[in-house]
């Protein structure tokens, strides 16, 4: 393996590139500070902690998601079924503040972070800590209460594409997979 010379970072494209290889759960990561909310679609989260139980997601700085988290101390994490394919298409967009977590009708639970119903499981954060790494800041978030539900299977994220496990996920982007 070459490694690239004087310890600089290799290309934004390759890295991309390589990084399309690395299969993972879709999340939608949400806040509401003030009466605004909105939600982003975030494959960067994993559980971190047991005791306490805490985990981390990154977020793009300068997003309009980080300041209300910021603001209200707080913010949720949906991880998707693989029915939801839609939803994290939508949450992916950039859209206008009219346009955001209401058309979700996001449930809550203690901090009043939505939280995107019928998900695969969900973890209602407290903010405990965050690092700015390169164009992204890390949030820790203490899980103050979660939810799974066993009988739904996950929506994956692989080379570009939304999957299924064993496929992928050829439902329609505008309409959920109504098994």
């Amino acid at each position: 393996m070459r490694r690239p010379a004087g310890g600089a970072s290799v290309s934004p494209e390759i890295f991309r590139a390589a990084a399309r290889h690395f299969a993972s759960g879709v999340t939608v990561a949400a806040a509401m500070h003030d009466g605004v909310s909105h939600a982003i679609t975030a494959t960067a989260f994993c559980s971190l902690s047991l005791e306490p139980a805490l985990v981390l997601v990154a977020v793009r700085t300068g997003g309009r998601l980080l300041p209300l988290v910021e603001g209200s101390h707080a913010f949720g994490i949906s991880v998707l079924a693989d029915h939801q394919r839609h939803v994290g298409e939508w949450a992916a967009l950039r859209r206008e503040p009219e346009q955001d977590l209401p058309l979700l009708a996001s449930v809550t639970a203690v901090t009043g972070s939505p939280l995107v119903p019928d998900a695969l499981a969900w973890f209602d954060c407290r903010l405990e800590s965050t690092a700015v790494h390169g164009d992204h800041t890390l949030l820790i978030g203490r899980v103050l209460a979660a939810s799974g539900d066993e009988h739904l299977e996950p929506l994956l994220y692989f080379r570009g594409e939304y999957r299924r496990i064993g496929g992928r996920a050829h439902m329609p982007s505008d309409e959920p997979d109504r098994r």
